[in-house]
């Protein structure tokens, strides 16, 4: 059975967002070290928490050692129970997941709660790389326990 173009077109809609949303998943690179996918979760509070994937591509060990946004007064690297580390150490060619129910950075007092599709501004600082700034979308997880930031 032919379906008409626009049963079809209706058909396939909610499939081609799910491509857009795949395609609007970009990487950023700062000399040796590639961030994969920055992504955040949507908040009704004054905390989110932020995830991506870190890989250093290099031969000598790199640090994330800072990170800024203009839409939190603070942001806070944690392990996976919440507790606070100075920086994030990336081994050559062993990639560094901050991900939901793992390690994550929190951001803290948002100047304005995260909803589903904004995009925002992180300044990240690494001890020999340099400081690179990327796009941070926020979209729906992995159904893990999302850390409260």
């Amino acid at each position: 059975m032919r379906l008409p173009l626009n049963r079809r077109q209706l058909l396939l809609a909610p499939l081609s967002l799910a491509f857009v949303r795949a395609a609007s998943a970009k990487s950023f690179t700062i000399g040796p070290i590639t961030i994969g996918h920055p992504w955040a979760a949507p908040s009704v509070t004054e905390a989110a928490a932020l995830f991506m994937v870190m890989t250093n591509n290099g031969d000598r060990a790199d640090r994330l050692v800072a990170a800024a946004t203009p839409i939190a007064e603070t942001v806070i690297f944690r392990t996976h129970d919440g507790s606070p580390l100075e920086y994030y150490e990336l081994q050559p060619r062993r990639p560094v997941n901050l991900r939901p129910g793992r390690r994550y950075i929190a951001l803290r007092d948002l100047k304005a709660p995260l909803a589903l599709d904004d995009t925002f501004a992180l300044t990240l600082r690494f001890a020999e790389a340099g400081t690179i700034t990327v796009s941070v979308v926020v979209e729906a997880g992995a159904e893990e326990d999302t850390p409260p930031g």
